[in-house]
């Protein structure tokens, strides 16, 4: 499943969101987040996505194992 904040949302209306975003503020920033049942297409698609809006402020949330 793909989120947007914490709404559920297919990749074309997560796109849809981004380009209306895109057109408020040119530079926002998109934090990327999985959990341990995220699959990595998922990942892939919203990355290409991200690509393909030329948006690049993008960071990769991560958690720590360590402990």
């Amino acid at each position: 499943k793909i989120f947007l904040d914490t709404v559920p949302v297919t990749l074309a209306e997560l796109e849809q969101r981004l380009v209306q975003q895109r057109a408020l503020t040119p530079d926002f920033p998109v934090v990327v987040r999985g959990d341990s049942q995220t699959q990595y297409q998922n990942v892939i698609d919203v990355l290409d996505l991200l690509g393909r809006l030329d948006i690049k402020q993008v960071g990769l949330a991560t958690k720590s194992l360590v402990k």
